[in-house]
């Protein structure tokens, strides 16, 4: 476009190849040559396969099941895809472009919205773990800190053990129920608590539960009856702490950094603070932060403690709803404490997780625990993908994780998605993920994904999961490879997410109007009519997106 303005108004020079200057009687004139259309090309793929896909030919719907056909451009510029559907009458029709590339793609201006309107729904989700723009500020710190921040301050201290000597080991005091800490919270301040509780774990690890004194038994505070049923949800046998052990290995352990991380054989702390005294629950819930398994000769600040913290105000507040909610809290701040140290201290900084596989990881933990802890309750299909749709979480940047942003809410995305692939892949896929030593984090799900089924890479698996919930599949209707199938597993069992259910179809918000760029990895979901049983279209798609048409 700069181009042809540039020799509209005749800022080309004159001896530009596109564009030819004639003089007659003082008057110049400036002829431009129009861009070449796009590469034309015609007819989809069958997409799916087996007993429930609707896909009869590459052109024709059976009449029963789900037809899902697509085509990618692979190529440097955009092409038009012209295809002709046949069979589609009484079918919901949606086309899906799902951009394959990290970096944005421009949309054509011809595309049409959705020919379904926008709801606005506003029922919020009381166990959401999502917080405020300032909230999930700091979480964002806490997770560049886990990162790499940690590393930076063991760096640091080195001139200073140079300048003392080598110090003596850390020693692990246990204490005993009624001692008192102070403990450093993200607010700055020291907060005096008192250990409540005292379990061991199967493994003989023991678990201290702390509560700060201003909360424990107090007016709408913490009493020894919720200390207790924490105790026994997370160190009781075979509960959260086994499970999570079983699936990830130890939360903490021996590490090369003998002093300035704490050693081997570390209590893990339970801390019950009240995170921001508004007098409600939710927003922050929890927390875990690297800073506190380092030494106060690496960081002053250090709790030195290999710990978790829990609001107050929530599991006071919350009912039984607020209990269920610092159980998976615990599996989910468990699984970044076993991340920080299985792949930030023992493989290296490099290997550890970019935000949004952090967060993708820890709630694909949830999910495969959620039944095991409350077989009432399961964190994918009852908070992360009703908030997907909620938030029409569609054209989001996979691999930039916004928090919970109004109209990007990356939780619901990545838990979504993980959610999706713990169904497909089960939890040898999720093992190996989590011990995969690889350093980008998106090869390390591809490769993860490519060795759990073979011929399945990163990107097809992002356009079944795009495909799923972008067209609201059902379900009953979902062939091979799509949807949110029942998966027993191990002794774990992951429930079945249906996108065409009553209460997911209510939340269910499809873009009012086309975007002017389709995010990196993000997806943009339309509605369409089949006219007498019949869909022909012209799509023009940009380099590196892909088309889906699905009918049902």
């Amino acid at each position: 476009m700069a181009a042809l303005v540039l020799a509209a108004c005749g800022g080309g020079g004159g001896d530009s190849p596109s564009s030819g200057t004639a003089a007659q009687g003082g008057t110049t004139t400036t002829t431009t040559t129009a861009p070449p259309e796009p590469l034309l090309v015609t007819g989809l793929d069958q997409a799916c396969s087996g007993a429930l896909c609707g896909a009869a030919t590459s052109a024709s719907f059976s009449g029963s099941g789900t037809g899902i056909w697509d085509r990618t451009n692979a190529s440097a510029a955009s092409v038009d895809m012209q295809y002709s559907l046949s069979g589609l009458a009484g079918t919901s029709v949606s086309l899906m472009l799902t951009n394959l590339s990290n970096g944005v793609a421009l949309l054509p201006t011809s595309l049409s919205a959705s020919q379904l309107d926008a709801t606005t729904v506003t029922r919020l989700s009381p166990q959401a773990l999502t917080a405020d723009a300032t909230a999930e500020a700091t979480m964002r710190e806490i997770a560049a800190f886990n990162r790499s921040g940690w590393a930076d301050a063991v760096k640091a201290a080195q001139p200073m053990r140079q300048t003392l000597g080598v110090l003596a080991p850390h020693a692990t005091a246990l204490p005993a129920p009624g001692a008192q800490k102070s403990w450093y919270h993200l607010d700055k301040t020291l907060r005096p608590a008192t250990l409540q509780k005292q379990v061991t774990a199967t493994d003989g690890t023991v678990v201290n539960f702390w509560v700060e004194d201003s909360q424990f038994n107090v007016a709408n505070g913490i009493d020894l009856t919720m200390v207790d049923s924490l105790a026994a949800a997370f160190a009781g046998h075979g509960q959260i702490y086994d499970m999570l052990t079983g699936v990830g290995g130890a939360v903490w352990g021996a590490n090369a950094y003998p002093t300035t991380v704490l050693p081997t054989g570390q209590p893990v702390d339970i801390v019950i603070l009240n995170f921001d005294n508004d007098g409600k629950g939710y927003g922050t819930v929890g927390y875990f932060w690297g800073l506190h398994n380092l030494l106060k000769t690496a960081d002053s600040r250090s709790n030195e403690s290999v710990s978790l913290y829990l609001d107050s105000e929530t599991l006071a507040l919350g009912g039984a709803a607020g209990m269920q909610a610092m159980k998976m809290t615990m599996a989910h701040e468990g699984t970044h404490m076993q991340n920080f140290y299985r792949r930030a201290v023992l493989m290296g900084p490099s290997f550890a997780y970019d935000d949004w596989l952090e967060e993708m990881t820890a709630m694909q933990m949830e999910d495969f625990l959620s039944y095991s802890i409350d077989p009432t309750y399961n964190a994918i299909r009852d908070v992360r993908f009703p908030d997907f749709y909620r938030k029409s979480s569609y054209n989001c940047p996979l691999l930039m994780f916004t928090g919970g942003s109004a109209t990007c809410e990356s939780y619901s995305v990545s838990g979504s998605f993980g959610g999706f692939l713990d169904r497909q892949l089960g939890l040898a896929f999720y093992k190996d993920l989590l011990t995969r030593q690889v350093a980008s984090s998106k090869d390390a799900l591809d490769q993860a994904i490519r060795v759990a089924q073979p011929g399945l890479t990163f990107d097809q698996a992002l356009m079944r999961w795009a495909v799923t919930n972008g067209s609201g599949m059902p379900a009953a209707k979902a062939p091979a490879g799509y949807g949110y199938p029942l998966r027993p597993d191990s002794g774990f069992v992951l429930p079945e997410i249906d996108p065409a259910s009553a209460s997911n179809a209510a939340l269910r918000k499809l873009p009012a109007v086309v975007p002017a760029f389709l995010q990196g990895l993000g997806t943009l979901p339309l509605t369409r009519t089949a006219t007498d049983g019949v869909y022909s279209d012209k799509v023009r798609v940009p380099a590196g997106v892909a088309l889906s048409v699905v009918a049902y």
